[in-house]
């Protein structure tokens, strides 16, 4: 899908104000009923300990050539004409292909099992539902 010509709505990070606090990790997980394991953004700390250390929260950038959405073998992942990048959850198989293909880190497994098997994906949704 391309989106030519309009604007991308990203979420706004103030580096300078950040003091690791969480507190946009906890407002996602309870205004979207995140299950427990998972974290749909999560607080990055660059330059830790040195000068000029800054901390931004970081969830899925909802990319226009999604990496998740090419590796993916179920075709779970798909594209809103806002730009913003769902799944349907049903669909998923828990491959993790989308977990490796992310640089961010955005797609979200939960462990409850035994070690090795995971459950369905769950990723930020951009608070469009799902």
């Amino acid at each position: 899908m391309a989106l030519e010509g309009k604007a991308r709505a990203k979420f706004l990070v103030d580096a300078e104000r950040c003091i690791e606090c969480n507190a946009c990790v906890t407002a996602c997980k309870n205004e979207n009923e995140v299950p427990w394991g998972i974290n749909r953004r999560r607080v990055v700390t660059i330059g830790d300990g040195k000068p000029g250390e800054r901390s931004i929260s970081v969830a899925c950038m909802h990319c226009s050539d999604a990496p998740c959405m090419a590796v993916c073998p179920v075709d779970v992942f798909y594209q809103t004409e806002d730009g913003i990048v769902l799944h349907s959850k049903d669909l998923c198989i828990g491959c993790g292909y989308c977990f490796y293909a992310c640089p961010f880190g955005a797609p979200q497994f939960p462990q409850a099992g035994n070690f090795g098997s995971r459950g369905k994906m769950d990723k930020c949704t951009f608070c469009a539902g799902g």
